[in-house]
């Protein structure tokens, strides 16, 4: 058994104006990328795997069309020259993949491959929850499997799942198809938890759509800030023949049903509240707040000194702000060494609705190749010189800092990950402005289909076979 595997793997954001580039996309290929879980379990069924590489990079903005089909071109060489065919295609991608001029990568990046193997070849796909899944994509694919976990941590599993899928179909000689239910629904990922109410029940029935002819099935709930037609809520099985479809249309219509109970699972304040609630509990550490709006882990810039500006003019003190996205302001303080005081404007670099933080007499607490420390006011701030995230206590170790020696953290997230919910004794979500506004009626969509709740007022909808 043949298989040929290659993907690109980034969650986009249409609303944040710092565009994805190839330089953005860490590049995986060899032994590497063949000791990734889904690509080992095909080696361990004793399939032979030609991989191209797998593109991953952090959540961003829309990817630059020539960057794009640079990429593709490259990732479907090793497919165009093949002289041997294969017996099946293993793609690892995201969904939520945001492409200047074309809209979803994923989509195209499939409809090239479909092109090159021909009819009969199973393609087999893990997706990230939060995909925007186009009905060209359901129809050209054969295996489609979503995560089912928000925050994800079954992604690896998922990986193996679909390849283990994949095995069987080329074993069997059969070709799977993949079948659709789109929900005139979007909401942000943060009111789709996995860990409590109604996303919990929902992804525990998930299993019963299961069975017989349906090999798995999916609940999509979409990347809300990516403006594009196919935003929102889909089902999503796979299976072989005449698949009994009754379980998906019930299930999606038990979806729609409760469309008023996805909620948030914890706290979710107004900014200045969340000011108010951190300065409340900073005695009864640890205090996590996060700053959704400029969630980096969806795609924002996360240069908004709005929440840093607020915590001063409240005199919260002993907080750390981790992260700042602000390479000029890195730069500048790379010109001192510790100790120095000097007075600087930091955030809003590039985006122009973001605030800015004036800070006089500021003190470099440290200063590292690709970060630094300054210390104003009893709030210690982190800045970086690149888009990443902070998901735990070793990120903030890794630049010089102990976790625990704070009351307070603010962080540049929506939910917050596993690790760093460990980590709180309390949090809660600031509801803050941004490219990724929780409120995201304020956002100006001009792609969607519409109407689509909860923008729109009475929509109507019903599951039918």
């Amino acid at each position: 058994m043949r298989v040929f595997t290659t993907g690109i793997h980034q969650e986009g954001n249409s609303f944040t104006p710092l565009a994805s580039t190839r330089a953005d996309f860490r590049i995986t290929k060899g032994q590497e990328f063949r000791d990734l879980p889904g690509i080992a379990a095909l080696l361990g069924a004793g399939c032979e795997v030609v991989e191209s590489f797998w593109a991953r990079a952090v959540p961003g903005g829309t990817l630059k069309f020539a960057d794009f089909m640079n990429m593709l071109d490259e990732m479907l060489a090793p497919l165009l020259e093949d002289d041997w065919g294969f017996d099946g295609v293993f793609l690892p991608l995201h969904g939520a993949l945001d492409v200047e001029f074309i809209g979803s990568g994923e989509a195209f990046l499939a409809a090239r491959v479909r092109e090159i193997v021909g009819p009969g070849v199973p393609i087999a796909v893990p997706l990230d929850m939060h995909a925007n899944v186009t009905y060209s994509f359901a129809d050209t694919c054969n295996i489609i499997l979503g995560y089912r976990t928000a925050p994800h941590t079954d992604m690896w599993d998922t990986h193996i799942r679909v390849a283990e899928m994949l095995v069987r179909a080329m074993r069997d000689r059969v070709l799977p198809n993949c079948k659709m239910i789109r929900l005139p629904l979007m909401m942000p990922g943060e009111n789709m938890m996995t860990e409590s109410g109604i996303g919990k029940e929902l992804i525990a029935r998930l299993p019963s759509i299961e069975g017989g002819n349906v090999w798995c099935a999916s609940y999509f709930v979409g990347m809300a800030w990516v403006d594009t037609y196919n935003n929102g809520a889909c089902v999503i099985v796979s299976g072989i023949g005449d698949m009994c479809m009754k379980p998906a249309y019930e299930f999606a219509q038990f979806v729609w049903d409760n469309r008023e109970k996805f909620q948030y699972q914890g706290m979710a304040l107004e900014p200045e509240h969340a000011v108010a609630f951190a300065l409340e509990y900073a005695s009864d550490p640890l205090v996590i707040i996060s700053d959704s709006a400029d969630n980096v882990t969806a795609g924002a810039v996360g240069d908004n000194a709005l929440m840093l500006n607020l915590f001063m003019q409240a005199g919260v003190t002993n907080a750390l702000f981790a992260a700042i996205i602000d390479p000029p302001s890195v730069d500048k303080v790379s010109r001192h060494k510790a100790g120095d005081v000097l007075d600087i404007t930091i955030g809003g670099c590039f985006d122009a609705n973001a605030e800015k933080a004036a800070l006089k007499a500021a003190m470099v607490k440290k200063i590292n190749s690709n970060s630094c420390v300054l210390e104003y006011n009893g709030i210690d701030i982190l800045l970086f010189d690149t888009r990443k995230p902070v998901f735990d206590a070793e990120t903030i170790a890794a630049h010089g800092l102990n976790l625990r020696d704070y009351n307070v953290l603010v962080v540049k997230q929506g939910y917050l990950s596993p690790e760093l919910l460990k980590e709180a004794k309390h949090s809660a979500l600031a509801l803050t402005p941004g490219n990724c506004n929780q409120k995201i009626e304020r956002l100006g969509y001009k792609k969607l289909r519409r109407p689509v709740y909860p923008l729109d007022s009475g929509v109507e909808w019903g599951a039918s076979l």
